[in-house]
């Protein structure tokens, strides 16, 4: 068996200064140490981006995610709330709330008009508060219609909040526009109306100063 050994010429040569001395001991230099931490910081700022960008994306699939339920929250109200009875209601000639044979999630801009009319006060943004079991508007409790758009009603869709400290983040404003789908039916040489409505739900909310929107239709047919 042979042994191969190899030896460092420079291991052994004596050096020919003091200065050759001191730079065979020799650490980095201090441009060596300014490059190396440039290095690292652009590979740190590069991460820290990139872990923000995940951040963002994951919150804001969270926060989409969030107003689609509370739309389909809405649409899933209004194709089941009752009664919804527009004959009834109009058994009188006219659209009578009072009757309360159409719920508010599917009255029209004129049959809102006609709830307002007979003493019900909606506000004009977001109440507050809830109000008295003896107001006119508690049944109606949270929509409100506003005033540079009365023709939707609205609500706070969602809030949300801080899991930590629970301060509010994120709030949504959930809009309903209620239209009669002029749906008839030739019956006997006669159009029947077939009293059809159609629902548009928008789920409206900004994070990061961006609008984000989501939204629904649906119809809805009345009981008779």
């Amino acid at each position: 068996m042979e042994i191969i050994m190899f030896l460092c010429p420079t291991s052994h040569k004596k050096p020919d200064s003091s200065l050759e001395l001191l730079r065979s001991f020799a650490g980095f230099t201090l441009v060596e140490i300014v490059i190396a931490l440039a290095v690292l910081g652009t590979i740190a700022s590069g991460a820290y981006v990139g872990f923000n960008a995940i951040n963002t994306y994951a919150v804001s699939s969270r926060l989409y995610s969030e107003a689609q339920t509370a739309a389909q929250n809405q649409i899933d109200l209004v194709l089941s709330k009752e009664p919804f009875d527009i004959i009834a209601a109009k058994i009188s000639g006219s659209f009578d709330p009072t009757l309360n044979k159409v719920p508010v999630e599917l009255m029209t801009t004129t049959e809102l008009d006609a709830l307002a009319a007979s003493g019900v006060t909606f506000p004009s943004a977001v109440p507050t508060a809830t109000p008295a079991a003896t107001s006119a508007y508690y049944p109606y409790y949270p929509y409100y219609r506003d005033g540079n758009n009365p023709n939707v009603l609205k609500k706070q869709a969602f809030i949300y909040q801080d899991p930590v400290n629970g301060n509010v983040l994120v709030t949504g404003t959930l809009s309903t526009t209620i239209t009669d789908a002029s749906l008839t039916s030739s019956f006997i040489n006669a159009n029947t109306d077939l009293n059809v409505r159609k629902a548009n739900v928008t789920v409206t909310y900004t994070f990061r100063g961006r609008t984000y929107t989501v939204s629904m239709d649906t119809l809805r047919t009345a009981d008779q």
